[in-house]
C-alpha cells in the first residue's frame, strides 16, 4: 500500500482512467506516441520512395552507359573530359562509368594516366 501512495502526488490523478500502477500509463503514452503514430507509415512509405530512388538511379546509370557505348561507336576513342561534358556529369561519375565498362569488357582503356589516356571500344 505504501508504494502505491508515494505516486499520488505525481501521479495520482490516473486512478480515474483505469491505471492503477503509473507504468502503465507510461507504457500507454510511449505506445500512442512512439509505435501507434503516423511516422511508422510515413517510415514504411519512405522505404518505398527509396526503392523507387535506387531504380531510377540505376536505370539513369545504365542509359548513360549505353550513350558512351554510342558515342564511342560514332567517335572511335573518348576521353573522361569528353564523356564530362557529353552527359553533364560530374568528373567522377565519368571514371566511374568507363571502369565498370571497362571491367564489363566493353572498352578498353588506352595510356596509363594523364591527358594522353583515353578509351575505345574492344
Amino acid at each position: 500500500m505504501e508504494n502505491k501512495n508515494k505516486y499520488l502526488g505525481f501521479l495520482g490523478f490516473l486512478g480515474f482512467l483505469g491505471f492503477q500502477d503509473p507504468w502503465y500509463f507510461l507504457f500507454f503514452l510511449f505506445f500512442l506516441f512512439f509505435l501507434a503514430s503516423p511516422k511508422t507509415a510515413s517510415v514504411l512509405g519512405r522505404a518505398g520512395k527509396m526503392a523507387n530512388v535506387i531504380e531510377e538511379r540505376s536505370q539513369t546509370k545504365e542509359e548513360h552507359k549505353q550513350k558512351i557505348l554510342d558515342l564511342l561507336s560514332t567517335q572511335g576513342q573518348l576521353t573522361n573530359n569528353e564523356v564530362e561534358k557529353y552527359l553533364g556529369v560530374s568528373n567522377a561519375s565519368a571514371e566511374r562509368y568507363l571502369q565498370e565498362l571497362e571491367k564489363d569488357g566493353k572498352i578498353k582503356q588506352v595510356g596509363k594516366t594523364g591527358r594522353n589516356v583515353f578509351y575505345s571500344k574492344n
